[in-house]
């Protein structure tokens, strides 16, 4: 018996969409968009990356993985593109949302480009062989999660609860559930949706944008939420703050014991999120000031630069024992996955550099979300772009 130690990947590209005629996939017949030339950029250490894109499977073969990992490419375009959330449903399939509307969004009376896709693998080589359009004409949607027969799209200002009513694999029925999320910095969009061990649904959102939601069918005083997670309980559709602080966090996860943890950008990139608490912040002051002060960070070094993204407490069964636990996230600046170990300390723990869990050796790499997948291994979404900042 052995133990097989995989990770998936999916490599994409990024960037503005163009205008012209859209071409259609050759076999699943949905549109392509393609990218336009991005405007001017920053420089100095935000400069882009300098080399020209490689490939799928060339930037597969550059990839550093610890002894005894291998990488593996699951879906690339055009099948899916300028994916910002991915999700599993039961039968084991792997649903994306591609974001193409941002950061301006759609034209006023224009439907969006935004959209959720299906990705199967029906004859079982470890690649998408199917590609369906579940949903479209969405606008800025950044948010993902399946759950209780449907499907849960953030798309600011509106949470929306989707379904297909008729079993014809299309979306047929969308209802607000949340109304008055906030479009302030349209890269802190809520965003990161997970289920947590309570049964509710757990999101993430940025500092400089603030969220004031309501039930739109039973208003009543708004949940104010700038930086922080908010958890969203289905059955009630009632909103409420889990924790407030840090800066633009894209992504919660938690522990076998249901500790919550989020990477952060600009300041120390992880948190461990108790409920309730306030937490160092980028900017701003909290919603609700009444605390003897504000709780820190649990990391003792630094990775390379600001922007993180996503994160992933691993639980499954491929990798060797000493992995359980581990937390991974995505360095969009380093353009690597970072593995930290985590040590309880008192009431809460202590996060210690271990590896580069993935290192690209590619400037175009930048892995959006990391996360555990129904097999066991590390999925890996990766928004490929030449482009580090906006």
């Amino acid at each position: 018996m052995t133990i097989r130690r995989a990770l998936a990947l999916a490599v994409l590209s990024a960037g503005g969409l163009a205008h012209a005629a859209t071409p259609l996939h050759p076999k699943f017949g949905f549109p392509v968009y393609t990218n336009q030339p991005s405007g001017k950029q920053l420089d100095g250490q935000h400069a882009p990356a300098s080399t020209p894109a490689l490939s799928p499977e060339d930037a597969r073969k550059k990839f550093v993985l610890p002894p005894g990992f291998e990488i593996r490419l699951f879906a690339s375009e055009p099948d899916v593109v300028n994916p910002v959330a991915m999700s599993w449903d039961e039968r084991g399939r792997l649903w994306v949302l591609e974001l193409y509307e941002y950061p301006l969004g759609a034209k006023p009376g224009e439907p969006g480009r935004d959209r959720i896709k299906i990705l199967e693998d029906t004859d079982n080589d470890g690649r998408a062989d199917k590609v369906t359009v579940f949903l479209d004409g969405l606008s800025l949607a950044t948010g993902l999660l399946l759950g209780n027969g449907g499907a849960y799209v953030g798309a600011a200002p509106n949470l929306y609860w989707v379904e297909d009513t008729d079993g014809d694999g299309k979306a047929d029925k969308k209802t607000i559930v949340q109304s008055g999320f906030g479009l302030e910095d349209r890269h802190e969009l809520l965003n990161g949706f997970t289920w947590g061990p309570d049964g509710q649904m757990y999101m993430t959102h940025g500092v400089f944008t603030v969220s004031k939601t309501v039930d739109p069918d039973h208003p009543q005083a708004p949940t104010v939420l700038t930086a922080g997670v908010a958890r969203f309980q289905p059955k009630t559709r009632r909103m409420e703050i889990f924790a407030e602080g840090t800066s633009n966090p894209w992504g919660v996860d938690f522990d076998a014991h249901g500790n919550a943890f989020v990477s952060a950008c600009v300041i120390d990139h992880f948190f461990h999120l108790a409920p309730g608490g306030l937490y160092t912040r980028q900017a701003g002051q909290p919603p609700y000031p009444y605390a003897y002060g504000l709780l820190p960070s649990i990391v003792d070094h630094r990775h390379h630069m600001a922007a993180y993204a996503g994160v992933c407490i691993y639980q499954g069964d491929q990798f060797p024992a000493e992995y359980k636990g581990m937390a991974l996230m995505g360095n969009i600046h380093a353009n690597a996955i970072h593995q930290d170990k985590l040590t309880p300390k008192g009431s809460t723990f202590g996060a210690s550099f271990t590896r580069e869990f993935v290192d690209a050796n590619d400037g175009w790499f930048m892995p959006v979300s990391t996360q555990g997948g129904p097999d066991g291994a590390v999925w890996i979404m990766d928004w490929y772009d030449r482009y580090p900042c906006y």
